[in-house]
């Protein structure tokens, strides 16, 4: 057999040699360490290799198609159905869902990763509070934020920005949307909506564009933040007289969990308290759980509501 000899670059060497730690790549990619060492278990996938401590250490293959897996589950896709596939096969699916869910232009797209890239928290609100200006509260959360969401994690999962770039973003727009929910009327209208997540899932953002919506319709939506309990969640509804409890799971919040979870507060909450659920953790998943409702948009959520208010007679 004839052998060939090839020098490598000194950036290939560093490429074939770094191996990244699970907490590294639990920040690099949003999939949780419990929901990797899940996909080792249930998927053969990932498969890390061990350190001198016994450890797990992840190549950056591995990382770069986690960071694809993560954009496809976001997306709906069940991660028992892509997981084995090569990277070539989930870039060309991550290609057609983001042509067919883009509804933003390529112009507004380019000026977003600019400014995003631009490292500057101040060009960023700006940025953002411009778009919220022109757009209006309602227009900039459902025609321009969840498009805008969607490119923010795509161009971090290309390599176009970085993590610290994904966070401040967030921070922005979570912050642009607290201000804007502050400037609205009290709301008057039932439900009475208790907004929420389980413990350590932090993600909030998702909570803070369903408040806004639901506050523009009068509905009296409150955020309660992240990380509550059941037993803390059970005392409020009963405290606040609260009609449903919406909860957030994030695509990086193990699915299993979610379900658990949901299937605990229900069982602690009278019937009479409806549960409403929804986020990327919960958009593969074909389990149901009875009388817990899922959501996979915002418009469904806001439907529902105005449903609420038609059968329990109080629709204005």
């Amino acid at each position: 057999m004839n052998s060939i000899s090839v020098t490598p670059s000194s950036d290939a060497i560093t490429e074939a040699v770094i191996q990244l730690p699970i907490n590294a790549v639990e920040r690099e990619t949003g999939v949780s360490k419990e929901l990797l060492r899940m996909w080792e278990r249930r998927y053969h996938f990932p498969t890390p290799d061990r350190d001198h401590q016994g450890d797990r250490i992840y190549t950056l293959d591995q990382v770069a198609k986690l960071r694809l897996l993560r954009r496809l589950i976001d997306a709906g896709f069940r991660p028992g159905k892509i997981v084995d596939l090569p990277i070539s096969d989930l870039e060309a699916l991550l290609r057609a869902q983001n042509s067919a869910q883009r509804e933003i232009s390529p112009e507004i797209e380019s000026e977003l990763i600019e400014v995003l890239k631009s490292n500057s928290a101040h060009d960023i609100k700006e940025y953002l509070s411009h778009q919220l200006t022109r757009m209006g509260l309602e227009a900039f959360i459902i025609n321009f934020l969840q498009n805008a969401n969607f490119i923010v994690g795509d161009a971090w999962m290309r390599g176009l920005i970085e993590i610290p770039d994904e966070h401040l973003y967030t921070e922005q727009v979570q912050s642009l949307i607290r201000s804007s929910i502050t400037n609205l009327r009290s709301a008057t209208s039932s439900p009475r909506i208790m907004l929420t997540t389980a413990p350590e899932e932090s993600h909030i953002l998702g909570l803070l564009m369903v408040e806004a919506i639901l506050r523009l319709d009068n509905t009296d939506a409150i955020c309660f933040g992240a990380n509550m309990p059941v037993k803390d969640i059970t005392q409020a509804a009963a405290k606040h007289k609260i009609n449903i409890v919406a909860l957030s799971f994030s695509a990086s919040y193990p699915t299993s969990k979610a379900i658990e979870f949901l299937e605990e507060i229900r069982f602690r909450l009278p019937l009479s308290v409806e549960i409403w659920a929804g986020g990327g953790s919960l958009k593969s998943t074909r389990r149901s759980i009875e009388a817990v409702e899922m959501f996979h948009d915002l418009e469904s959520i806001r439907a529902a509501a105005t449903a609420w208010r038609r059968r329990n007679g109080t629709a204005s």
